[in-house]
């Protein structure tokens, strides 16, 4: 396999310099003669930069153990795959990495940001003794208050997105996604507890006016009277509630049934809206937006509430409040919504009331961005690394909540570079068993539940391997099935470092990732011992089989092979007491209001649904 050609030269100093030029010109033929190379030739081909940023990543046994130094640009300027099976030595070597890169971090200047999410718990004490002025952060769903050295995991209800939101709920997309997406506006843009019934009508009706004059479908030009008479309908309602308060409802509720009479075909109403309609002329539409905007600044709604601009913005409410909420919501819908709306009213429920996702996704009110980011990323100039283990966290949310802290970090450093005109500091993202966040398309099972946010979680790291190099988010992906993980996530990876891997699928997975040349190299690849990897990709010249580097018996990672020997001769504890204890432990509360249920003036005794039934399939309006 010609890899390139050993120059060598002498320096000023009298002294042999060699170097290794990829590539070649002329091709050894027949008869040429062959000897093995010298150590000091065989170290030409081993990564030894002399960068301020060096990684020591372990040494090269077929080059005299020379040490494999590589740049760090090189290696997380890009994305990195750590590969192999189980027992072969992949959480030692991602240890390995995240703390070279500590190592390489000026401790007066420089500033190191690096986040695992540690699906299985292993990395409580890898990053143990490193220079105090790095700061080591473990998150956890912990049991008590007095776990030393690690703190209560959030990931709040109110960091979700929308899109997070529906897949969590499981909201179907005719009937539940629309009322869920409504409830999101209100809870992020307003205060709640004083909105009357029928509000969020007034909305619908501004934003369907608004889109009137772009649309170019005659049916959809159409619909907009529709809403505006469910708006006239909520107008009514409104004043009868609040009478003799309200002044610009009243006045919204006349200029709609002026406009409204104008188009009803036949002039009897008995089939509204049903044919040709004349639209809206724009002197129309500015009197009706006019109207709306001062109805909901009388009704203490603030302006621009219920654009889609505001329904992912990550401003803290109570997710407590969206049970009840959507219950009216669908309330003032036309039909039997609120039965469509039960299942996914029940499901919020059941999650409001998991202790376990309460803890860590629930209301506090001493939280807002600034300080998730604060406790994530670290405080500004200074280095951190952050452990959140996902090991407890409910396998209905886990894909969730990877994919909350993947999108927020990306779209942090995104928006900072908007917003400041400059580069935050880049952050490292390592994620341990990538093929359970990242799984390949079709690798999801057809009866297979939580879908949904499986998919969510994959297209969120699908995002963050194709954008996040140029904001300063570099991808550290482990895994022990590479044929299981998503081949975009793969692809955008530049270095490689494989270990041992046994299964032929798995294999061909990694051959596919790397170049033709160094095809034949992962023949090898199931001989391989433990702690030894072939590096390939940007961060070495050459393919390189390395021995990486021992790491102290205190920071390896918690995933040692099973001690069968230790049990069957020296015997070995089984405290069911103690395993019960703890896992019946209650997590730490979460903070309430000043009583016991969160304060909602929405009530839901006194509406009966009316007789007539809604098409699930129909739009809410």
């Amino acid at each position: 396999m010609p890899l390139g050609v050993i120059r060598t030269a002498r320096g000023q100093d009298g002294q042999v310099v060699r170097r290794l030029d990829r590539g070649l010109l002329g091709f050894p033929t027949v008869g040429d003669p062959v000897r093995l190379p010298e150590a000091s030739e065989a170290e030409v081909v081993v990564p030894r930069v002399s960068e301020p940023d060096a990684l020591l990543l372990g040494t090269a046994p077929l080059a005299g153990d020379a040490s494999v130094m590589v740049s760090g640009k090189r290696l997380f300027g890009r994305h990195v795959a750590v590969l192999g099976n189980t027992g072969s030595g992949k959480s030692c070597t991602v240890a390995q990495l995240i703390r070279g890169a500590a190592a390489a971090t000026d401790s007066h200047v420089g500033t190191l940001r690096a986040i695992v999410l540690d699906l299985n718990g292993e990395y409580q004490h890898a990053f143990d003794g490193l220079d105090p002025s790095i700061a080591i952060k473990r998150f956890s769903v912990v049991s008590s208050p007095e776990a030393t050295g690690v703190t209560q995991l959030r990931v709040p209800f109110w960091l979700w997105n929308y899109r997070e939101w529906a897949a969590f709920c499981g909201a179907s997309g005719k009937s539940q996604a629309p009322v869920l997406r409504q409830a999101l506006h209100l809870l992020r843009s307003s205060d709640t507890q004083s909105f009357p019934r029928g509000t969020v009508r007034i909305v619908a009706g501004r934003r369907s006016v608004r889109a009137h004059k772009v649309s170019e479908d005659k049916e959809s030009r159409k619909q907009v009277f529709e809403v505006l008479a469910a708006v006239k309908d909520a107008c009514e309602s409104l004043a009868v509630e609040s009478p003799g308060q309200l002044s610009a409802v009243p006045a919204l509720q006349a200029l709609l049934d002026r406009t409204l009479k104008t188009r009803l075909n036949p002039p009897g109403g008995d089939y509204r809206f049903k044919f040709d309609v004349i639209p809206l002329a724009m002197s129309e539409e500015a009197a009706l937006i006019d109207a709306m905007d001062a109805a909901l600044a009388e009704l203490r709604v603030p302006m621009g509430e219920g654009d889609t601009s505001s329904v992912d913005t990550p401003i803290t409410f109570d997710a407590r409040n969206l049970v009840d909420l959507t219950g009216v919501i669908a309330a003032g819908m036309q039909g039997d919504a609120q039965s469509w709306i039960a299942p996914m009213q029940d499901r919020l429920a059941v999650a409001m009331n998991d202790a376990r996702l309460t803890s860590v996704c629930g209301f506090h009110k001493d939280e807002n961005l600034a300080t998730w980011l604060t406790s994530m990323l670290g405080e500004s100039g200074k280095s951190q690394i952050t452990v959140l283990d996902l090991s407890l966290v409910p396998a209905t949310a886990q894909h969730v909540l990877a994919s909350v802290v993947g999108r927020v970090v990306l779209e942090a450093h995104e928006r900072y570079r908007r917003a400041a005109g400059t580069d935050a500091a880049p952050v490292i993202l390592v994620v341990e068993e990538a093929h359970s966040l990242m799984r390949r398309r079709g690798e999801f099972g057809v009866d297979e539940a939580g879908v949904d946010m499986a998919e969510l979680c994959r297209e969120t790291f699908e995002r963050v391997a194709r954008e996040g190099r140029k904001f300063g988010v570099s991808l550290v992906i482990s895994s022990q099935r590479p044929s299981e993980l998503s081949e975009t996530v793969l692809s955008q990876c530049n270095s490689f470092l494989v270990h041992r891997i046994v299964n032929g699928r798995d294999q061909e997975a990694v051959r596919r990732m790397v170049p033709d040349s160094v095809g034949a190299l992962l023949s090898e690849l199931p001989s391989l011992p433990s702690q030894a990897a072939l590096l390939i990709g940007a961060a070495a010249e050459v393919p390189v089989l390395l021995r990486v580097g021992d790491l102290a018996l205190e920071y390896r990672p918690n995933s040692a092979d099973p001690a069968y020997e230790t049990a069957w001769t020296l015997g070995m504890p089984w405290d069911v007491d103690t395993l019960v204890s703890a896992w019946l432990a209650t997590p730490i509360p979460v903070e309430e209001h000043d009583g016991d249920e969160p304060k909602s003036d929405w009530d839901l005794d006194g509406y009966e649904p009316p007789d007539y039934e809604l098409d699930p399939d129909d739009p809410p309006f």
